[in-house]
């Protein structure tokens, strides 16, 4: 049986079964518990979108299985892991490592960083693709100069990873997509924060230009290289 009972000023919990110790509960735990919960239900949800089932595009096929659902142990994993101790991060390890493996797998050579505390994620990034130029703008440079901040970033953007609130989204990534390289690869984190997000995310991908897209639920990918057929693909990332 699990019990609570107040100790102090902390509430603590107790799983009588085990005759574990009790230990102080935090909203982060319940937040934890919860998002999982919801992870579970979109996994069954997504049931038949998973390890590339029913994709037929080499190249989707092989993003979705060998990036997406890689496990192996890159080289930089360990040291970054240590990292993560002094440096806070605003998403999961495997998230931050996702990251990793998409732009490795892009070769970008030129790569730009929209968002605001995204330490940890460029920090994955520049894991990735040690050669890559990188450049970072926050959401406030965004706002007061109404995606001109932009014109000074590079001539070309091979990689983006964008971390901004929605209204910010249609500057970004017009300015953004003039300045794509021909086999850009465009993400976007949290394509699935509200109906307006998704409903913004699919405008988006609508673009001729966008040849194929992932939806992960947390993350959406963009990829522009002309000579795949345009496709969008839901995919079970829990």
């Amino acid at each position: 049986e699990i019990t609570t009972r107040l100790v102090g000023s902390e509430m603590c919990i107790r799983d009588s079964r085990k005759n574990t110790t009790e230990i102080p509960f935090s909203p982060s735990l319940t937040m934890s518990f919860t998002d999982n919960s919801r992870r579970c239900l979109r996994w069954m949800r997504r049931f038949r979108h998973r390890r590339g089932y029913n994709i037929h595009s080499p190249f989707a096929f092989n993003l979705v299985t060998g990036v997406i659902y890689e496990r192996g142990a890159y080289y930089a994993y360990d040291d970054l892991r240590n990292l993560r101790k002094t440096v806070p991060s605003k998403l999961r390890e495997r998230d931050d490592r996702l990251l990793l493996r998409l732009i490795n797998a892009s070769m970008a050579k030129e790569a730009l960083v929209i968002g605001d505390g995204l330490q940890m994620q460029t920090a994955y990034l520049r894991a990735g693709r040690p050669s890559c130029l990188f450049r970072e703008i926050t959401t406030s440079d965004l706002r007061t100069s109404k995606g001109n901040a932009l014109k000074i970033h590079p001539v070309k953007v091979d990689f983006l990873y964008l971390d901004a609130p929605l209204e910010l989204w249609p500057s970004a990534w017009k300015a953004v997509l003039s300045k794509r390289g021909e086999k850009a690869f465009f993400v976007v984190r949290g394509i699935h924060r509200s109906k307006n997000d998704f409903a913004a995310w699919q405008r988006l991908t609508e673009d001729t230009a966008v040849r194929v897209s992932f939806d992960l639920y947390d993350f959406g990918i963009a990829c522009f290289e002309a000579r795949f057929n345009k496709e969008n693909h839901l995919i079970n990332y829990f």
